[in-house]
């Protein structure tokens, strides 16, 4: 027998070039995009003006009626006030100041998910701090999904934990953001962990309390907030569609009627809810981020963040090379969602709403064999 004859390479030996090509293409996009965030200080920052006008009407009826539409702040009122320091700075201070808290979020998230998922810390860092919707959100327009990433993540952690306190503090404070926290608060209700549910509710009423102080003793504040979400919802949604990544907007956008857009929400939400009640805590928790993308009224590209911690847990169960094969796949699909208007959609939706219904799929084709 030929003693000459190679054995066959090891999986990760194989998998060696792509993850170089992998790290070298996610450091070269993200740098690219972070490059362009002189540009968007020169114009105003992005969304970034929006959230520090936020702050300098914090406290007062101008919060829910401001001056200039493109004021109107659509978080929870309460939200504002930790905004309040950066309307006193320069917009091109803040904007750094911000988008380099967001990138440390991002890497925070990163390590918790190494815990959680028992990967790689290089690994997960790398892979949630250079997503192009992370650097997109915090180097071009100003925007906190990286914040949104990260309490979503120590959630996920606690849920696997068994851990009252780390699951529902940071949902708890997910809340700045309803759209985020929604999901997170519907998994806990599927799953019974009604102690968790009493310190989500604990969280709901201050910031009840302190979103009256800063609409300026308005206790009735919720109406006047309802109100502005519709009067600038149509509008938002004719100017951004094309950066849509959720189903319900793909569905409108393709002159489906509302109420089978609510029907088709409704069942795939309950058949998430089937699926989560049964699934390992971490698996749940990283899935129920991302059918709320998925099943959100409002997302749009920046927010296909909160996508990572189910490609997080997709990462940790497979083996090389497949798993730097996903990987490299989602890294080269990411950054096209600037051509989104090109394109007539966005191709993160593949990601949000295709990686949804393959979870789905998974999981109904489990139970049955």
């Amino acid at each position: 027998m030929n003693a000459s004859i190679a054995a066959p390479a090891h999986p990760r030996v194989r998998a060696l070039p792509l993850r170089t090509f992998l790290w070298v293409w996610s450091a070269a996009v993200a740098l690219v995009i972070a490059a362009c965030s002189g540009w968007s200080i020169g114009h105003g920052g992005g969304d970034w003006r929006v959230f520090v006008a936020a702050g300098s009407l914090a406290g007062t009826p101008a919060l829910l009626d401001p001056p200039e539409a493109w004021q109107s702040f659509f978080y929870l009122p309460g939200a504002a006030w930790a905004l309040v320091p950066f309307a006193h700075l320069p917009l091109a201070l803040s904007f750094a100041l911000n988008g380099a808290f967001m990138l440390g979020c991002a890497a925070a998230a990163g390590v918790v998910a190494a815990r959680t998922y028992a990967l790689s810390r290089t690994t997960a860092v790398a892979t949630f701090v250079l997503w192009s919707p992370v650097v997109y959100a915090a180097a071009i327009i100003g925007q906190n999904a990286p914040l949104g990433l990260l309490l979503a993540q120590l959630s996920i952690a606690g849920l696997a934990a068994r851990s009252v306190a780390l699951t529902a503090i940071p949902i708890g404070l997910l809340m700045y953001k309803p759209t985020y926290a929604l999901p997170m608060i519907g998994l806990l209700l599927v799953r019974g962990r009604r102690r968790e549910l009493a310190v989500v509710g604990a969280f709901a009423a201050v910031w009840y309390g302190i979103s009256t102080a800063a609409t300026g003793g308005d206790w009735s504040w919720p109406s006047a907030w309802a109100h502005l979400l519709a009067r600038f919802a149509a509008g938002d949604f004719a100017a951004n569609a094309a950066f849509a990544v959720s189903l319900p907007a793909l569905l409108v956008r393709m002159g489906t009627g509302i109420p089978v857009v609510v029907g088709v929400a409704v069942v795939v939400a309950l058949a998430a809810a089937s699926v989560l009640r049964r699934v390992p805590a971490a698996e749940a928790g990283s899935a129920a981020c991302l059918v709320g993308l998925a099943l959100s009224p409002h997302a749009w590209a920046y927010d296909a963040a909160l996508a990572l911690p189910m490609i997080g847990w997709c990462v940790a169960a497979l083996a090389e090379p497949a798993r730097t094969r996903l990987l490299l796949a989602l890294t080269l699909t990411a950054p096209l969602f600037f051509a989104s208007r090109q394109l007539g959609f966005d191709p993160l939706a593949l990601v949000v709403v295709g990686g949804t219904f393959a979870w789905l799929a998974l999981r109904f084709n489990n139970s049955r064999s």
